[in-house]
């Protein structure tokens, strides 16, 4: 490891909309290499509130805070193990950049992380950058998605598509040296919900529950149909769109659940390969890297592109996003616009996130 002593470093904290924890990093004074990662699970409580919280869009301003509150702590929490696991103390790290937790997001009006970033300064001592994505809908964009840049930076100079498979799937491919990065639609977050629905689970476990189903043709055609997926870009979307109120849209009721599973898988494959140009290497990262099932479809869709990790990019699978916002909170610092308008559909580029400085 490099001399702790002299050196200074970023935190990194992202929670994706897949709602499981919060994901951490320590990056070197670049942004470019990891030198420490960890993740910290919300608690199943924590969890079920923020699913509440997401998908019902009811609540109090009272339970607002409160979970804003315990988000936050548990974004603290995994920033000090950071520190503790690498044997740094605060004052080696220049800044924390902090996604937080999306519970709101429609692209172009508004969009809302919770993780409370002043307690997160206060608690770890450390200036922490947060609330990165309101800049951007204040100059016109869809807030989302911001990784692009950071996609850039890791290809650094590749051609290449990296696709992050999160509750909500995104991808980056450099076209003609331009950067042309959106979300594609659903990941995970169809795919979780409903088994979780169906068999209380939170997750298929490399996509076995849905390869042994069958694929349901007319309910697949359906759900391709929908606007969501004829738009151009710019766009972006999360679970407030594609949720289990839009799935029981295209539900006639009949359909044997294994099959739905089966059937979303293959729109999540669907959907992400209609974009990627043929031949083109893929780097895949985010929890659904990790469904076997998904990336088999993956492969067999694109059968003239390498489907790997981003680990072949020197950035674990599981951390990429959180490596972005220590990027981001450097570029911050920096007085540096780290959002794309070609990519966001923003007037203008814009220097992104709130500073709590320490």
């Amino acid at each position: 490891m490099a001399d702790t002593q002299s050196a200074q470093y970023y935190i990194g904290l992202m929670s994706g909309t897949s709602l499981d924890g919060v994901d951490g990093v320590i990056v070197d004074g670049k942004a470019q290499k990891v030198i420490g990662q960890n993740y910290l699970p919300y608690s199943e409580q924590l969890k079920d509130s923020l699913r509440q919280l997401t998908q019902s869009g009811q609540t109090s301003l009272k339970n607002l805070a409160e979970i804003d509150i315990q988000v936050a702590e548990v974004f603290t929490d995994t920033a000090l193990l950071l520190l503790s696991n690498a044997k740094l103390s605060s004052d080696q790290i220049i800044a924390i950049g902090s996604h937080g937790q999306t519970i709101y997001h429609q692209g172009g009006r508004y969009s809302m992380q919770i993780a409370h970033g002043a307690l997160i300064a206060e608690k770890t001592n450390i200036t922490t950058v947060a609330d990165f994505r309101m800049q951007d809908v204040a100059a016109g964009g869809q807030g989302a998605p911001l990784t692009p840049i950071y996609h850039q930076h890791m290809l650094n100079g590749k051609l290449g598509v990296v696709v992050n498979l999160g509750g909500i799937a995104n991808l980056t491919q450099i076209h003609n040296n331009k950067v042309v990065g959106f979300d594609t639609g659903p990941a995970n977050t169809l795919l979780d919900n409903w088994i979780n629905r169906c068999k209380s689970l939170d997750y298929d476990r490399d996509g076995l529950w849905a390869r042994s189903g069958l694929v349901d043709q007319l309910l697949l055609e359906k759900m391709l149909l929908d606007v969501y997926f004829q738009k151009a870009a710019p766009k972006s979307t999360g679970p407030e769109y594609f949720n289990l109120n839009w799935l029981d849209g295209y539900l006639v009721g009949n359909e044997a659940p294994v099959n739905v599973q089966r059937t979303l898988l293959e729109l999540t494959a669907l959907s992400i390969s209609k974009h990627i140009e043929e031949g083109v290497d893929v780097y895949l990262c985010g929890g659904g890297a990790h469904n076997a099932f998904l990336v088999e479809r993956l492969a067999y869709l694109n059968p003239n592109s390498q489907i790997e990790t981003t680990n072949e990019l020197g950035i674990h699978a599981d951390y990429v996003e959180a490596a972005a916002f220590a990027f981001f909170a450097k570029c911050t610092l920096a007085g540096k616009t780290s959002n794309l308008p070609a990519v966001t559909g923003a007037k203008h580029t814009r220097i992104l996130g709130a500073i709590y400085a320490n």
